[in-house]
This record gives structure tokens, sequence and C-alpha cells, in this order.
């Protein structure tokens, strides 16, 4: 008999809380722990990923027992009253009598499940103090963990759902504080993604703000949008977060230009002359096979230490991030790091892989700031840009390298994105890399890697982009001293500068090859990952997706290792192992 893996105690929990909500059929979708933003591994679409399947919501806590689960009510006929503390349960009493129901108690109060027959047309945030009606949102399940701490528990899961009384459903209705309306289905829905929330409310309650109006006014104007037109919804704190900042505006526009005698001119630094500007996005860029991410280790491990790069006659030790999506961090980096001579003790890393979400973006300034980091690399760039983004249209990519660019700027940090470069040649070095040209050109210097066209071997290192500086000379690289097969990794030797420029490189291996060499790499990821028995194929493309493999490239990896389809799950064949 194949052996099933088991819930944790905490996870049974919380499979009980599904199982409650399923057979009402609301469906159920994947917070990340200790917060309230859908799990994008499991729930990419947030509601909208909303599911009635058990199997599946099962294999999410055997990935990660540790996620936090919430109920969709939006588009269905049920609703949550959400009384928070002593001011909402006194506001609650205004809607009347509220009839004993399914609850569950939160960190600040307590969630009230009902049936409303398709009444309530929308959620009602702010409809009292500390009282929010929850109609086109989602909830927190039992078991889950509060971002400011605390765990929700449930008082009386059993209990029937039950109707709220026709005089509650005219209060909220007549309470005037509607966030929606039933939109014609034909008509364009006119949504806000995931990635461009923040940024759309804070323009719209800009321009609200520029006629005058205050913080109050605008929370309601946002509120209504934010319930009606983002996917997912922000959660009522941000979107409060957002009026209060825009509110302290002054509503007149003289802050938006200034006099260039008043600007202080400022020398430009380096963390790498003249490779590596400080302040600013820098890109190291290359196909598969060029040594992209040891030469990423090689710096690191070169900033960490103190050890001087090519064209440094000195060099102080400092901190480092690293911020990997496709290599793990104890079989790959760290001997890596090692071998190199990091010092490991200034080198951070990510414990789970995120998305650079503007909530996210304020965790690295709060890390770098705190342990005194001045190099950021991520490894790839794509793989951390916000969710929905569509990283080949330059309006979407723009504010995202705006962000980045302000960041780097305001800690005066040195980013480092690695990326891939497009599959077809072109004609220019800065249009090879994938996404969008607005990548290229919010970076202040950019590198590309190559083959030596003489020597496979030899790798070589060009400056592309160099926007505030001379463009530096090309240097030579090779790998060498090493022996995988006795765990031995090699090292870098720099070989001095070559006169190459990208019109010279040599094919990477496989150039009509690349889509092989993707797939070779997708092939051991499966292995891998698959290693310790069957996993949804969703949860497989996603994280799959994180390492920069597209859907295409893992199924057909899939098909060359013998990976067999079990249901909704896929399983390594065992004559494939």
């Amino acid at each position: 008999m194949a052996y099933k893996p088991r819930l944790s105690k905490r996870a049974r929990k919380k499979m009980r809380a599904a199982r409650r909500m399923v057979s009402d059929k609301i469906g159920v979708i994947a917070i990340k722990h200790r917060s309230k933003k859908p799990d994008t591994r499991f729930s990419p679409k947030g509601s909208h990923s909303a599911t009635l399947d058990l199997d599946l919501i099962e294999s999410w806590l055997l990935e990660d027992d540790r996620i936090n689960l919430a109920a969709v009510v939006r588009e269905t006929d049920y609703l949550v009253v959400d009384i928070d503390g002593r001011k909402g349960e006194k506001a609650a009493k205004k809607l009347g009598p509220l009839p004993k129901t399914l609850m569950v108690i939160t960190p600040n109060g307590r969630h009230l499940y009902y049936r409303h027959g398709r009444k309530v047309k929308g959620s009602r945030i702010g409809l009292g103090p500390e009282l929010d009606i929850i109609a086109s949102g989602y909830t927190l399940l039992p078991e889950s963990d509060h971002p400011d701490g605390g765990r929700y528990e449930a008082e009386n899961l059993n209990h029937n759902i039950v109707r709220l009384p026709a005089k509650t459903i005219t209060a909220i209705n007549g309470s005037g504080n509607t966030n929606d309306e039933q939109s014609d289905p034909d008509e364009p829905s006119g949504g806000i993604a995931k990635g461009g929330r923040d940024n759309a409310l804070t323009s719209i309650g800009g321009a609200v703000r520029r006629q005058g109006y205050g913080a109050d006014f605008i929370i309601t104007v946002l509120n209504a949008i934010n319930e009606v037109h983002c996917e997912p919804p922000l959660l009522a704190k941000q979107v409060r977060k957002i009026a209060r900042s825009v509110g302290r505006y002054e509503p007149a526009d003289a802050d938006l230009f200034a006099e260039m005698a008043d600007v202080k001119p400022r020398k430009v630094d380096y963390a790498w002359f003249p490779y590596l500007v400080r302040g600013a996005v820098n890109l190291l860029e290359g196909d598969p096979g060029t040594g992209k991410t040891y030469l990423l280790c090689t710096i690191a491990a070169c900033f960490s230490a103190g050890i001087t790069l090519p064209g440094q006659t000195k060099a102080r030790p400092t901190n480092v991030l690293f911020m990997s999506a496709e290599d793990d961090t104890d079989t790959t980096l760290v001997p890596r790091l090692l071998r190199l001579g990091a010092d490991i003790s200034r080198i951070t890393y990510t414990t789970r892989y995120f998305r650079l979400e503007e909530e996210a973006l304020g965790w690295i300034e709060k890390h770098v700031t705190e342990k005194g980091v001045t190099v950021v690399i991520l490894d790839p760039l794509l793989a951390y840009m916000q969710g929905g983004i569509d990283m080949n249209k330059a309006n979407e990519t723009r504010p995202f390298m705006a962000r980045l660019s302000e960041l780097a700027k305001r800690t005066n940090i040195t980013i480092i994105g690695l990326r891939h470069l497009t599959k077809g040649g072109k004609d220019k070095a800065i249009y090879r890399g994938l996404g969008s040209i607005d990548i290229t050109a919010a970076a202040r210097s950019a590198l590309m890697l190559g083959l030596h066209p003489e020597d496979p071997d030899v790798r070589v290192m060009m400056h592309i982009k160099h926007n505030l500086s001379e463009r530096g000379p090309s240097l030579a690289y090779q790998l060498e001293d090493g022996d995988y097969s006795k765990g031995k990794v090699p090292k870098l030797k720099w070989l001095g500068e070559v006169d190459i420029q990208p019109e010279d490189l040599a094919p990477a291996t496989g150039q009509a090859g690349r889509p092989d060499d993707a797939r070779k790499s997708a092939m051991t990821f499966l292995k891998q990952y698959l290693a310790g028995g069957s996993k949804p194929v969703s949860v497989v493309l996603l994280a799959g997706e994180k390492r920069s493999f597209s859907e295409r490239t893992l199924r057909r990896a899939a098909k060359d290792i013998g990976v067999v389809k079990e249901g909704r799950n896929w399983k390594i064949a065992k004559k494939s192992l």
C-alpha cells in the first residue's frame, strides 16, 4: 500500500473548518501565514481561485501546514457581520437583534455568518465604528493566525448558518454606505488587478485631494472603488492608510515643481566601478549555461569578505541580501559561496518566496536598514515582479521598476537583478533581455554574459549599458578546479580584459538549443520536486513558474522523465526514478 502523508493536528483542524464551509457551497482559498493576503502558490487568482475541492485544499496543507484558509462569500448567498470590540458590538445593536448562527471568534471580536438571499449588494466597510459587512470578499477561517498576533477560533462550527432578518437587511441596505452595485455582465469590469491596486487608489485619492476634499471623504471614495473594482480588494486598514497618507498632501500643486538652483550636485557612487552603481538598479543578463548565478555568487562573496574585484585596489566587507527563486540555499548557494571565499555571516537570504508587492518592498527596506545591507541580489528579477504584471508591457513594468529604483536610491543600496535573454537574436544587446525594454531603461548599468567565440569554456562579461560612466572593459573568466562527483564545486577565475562585444559571442550551449537547456533544467527540477511523492499539477506548475519555467517547458520535461498523472496530481513513475 502506498504511503499517504498525514496532516498535522493543526492542519486537521483547518481542514475541519474548510469542510464546514464546503458543505454550504462556500469556496475556500489559501492565505499566506500570518497574513490576510492570498497565497499565490495555491490561489493565484485570489478570491477567483476559490475551490470546493477538499482534496486540493488538503494538498495545500500537506505542502505547507502554516497557511491560513479563508471562506469566499463573494457572489454567494452568504455574508459575514464583522464585529470588533465594544464599539463594534454597540454599532451592531443598531441593526436589530442578530439571531444565533455560525460564529468564529477573532482576535479582535467575532464573525457571524448569515444567509441574505442575495439581497445585500456588496460589502459595507465602515458601516459603523468597528463594524463591517463582508459580502463581496473573504474572511479567515478558524485556526488561522492574525497578522497582528492571535488566532481565529471556532465557537460553534456545527451551527447552521441562519437567514438574516429582513429588518436587518433593510438596515444594511439603507445605510447609505453601499460599496457595490450589480453591473451589466456584458460590460467590461474595469477591474484593478493585484500589483496595481496601491498605485491606482493612491492616484485616485490624490485626484480627489487636489479638489480640496479631506481624508474622511477620500476614504469613502476609495472604499467604494476598492470593494467593487480591486481584484482582490485590499484590506480595509490598507485603504485607510492610503487615504490618510494622501490626505496629508497639500491640495495645491506647488510642490510638483522646483528650481534646479536649489539642487545640490551629487557624485555618482559605485559598488564596483564602472559596472555596478550604488543607489540604483543594475542588470546581469545572459543565456543558460553562461554562469550567471555563479558570477552573482562571486560578486556576493567578494562584497561580503572584502575581496577585490577586477579593477579594484581595495575593498571593505559589507552585508549582502541574496534573494533566489531558482536555487536551493543549502545544496547550491552556500557551497558555492564558501568555495568562493564568502563571509556567509554577512549574507542573508529569504526563508520563503514572495513577490515584491508594496508591503514586501517595505520588508526589504526594514531589513537592509536594520542589518546594514548594501547589496541586494534578485535571482531572477522577473520572478519577483508583482503579480498581475505583464512583463512585456512598458506601462505595467515601469511603475514596478520605478519603485525598485526609489528603494535603491532611498537606502543607497546596489540592487542587482538577474535576467534571462530572449530566445530570438536581436540587433542590439540591450533589447535581448526578457520583458519590456523599460526594464533596461530603468537600470543605470547592465552587464551581459556570453561564451568566448574561440573557447566555449571561457565566459565573457560585457558592459552593455552605462548611463553614468564610460563603458567598462569586457572581462573574461572561467570556472575551474571543481569535481561535482566528489562534491567539490569549482572556483571562478578572472582571466583579464578581452576585446569582445556581444556581436562577437559564440552561440550559447544549444542556442537553437536554448529550449533544450531550459527543458533539461526543468527535468532536474521536476525530479527533485516530485521525489517525495505525487503533488497537485497546479502546485507543481506554480513552483516551476517561480523558477522561470514556462508551463509548456514543464509539461514537455514531465513527459521526458516519465511523469504520470493520477487524478489532478503528478508523480514520477517508478521506472523513471
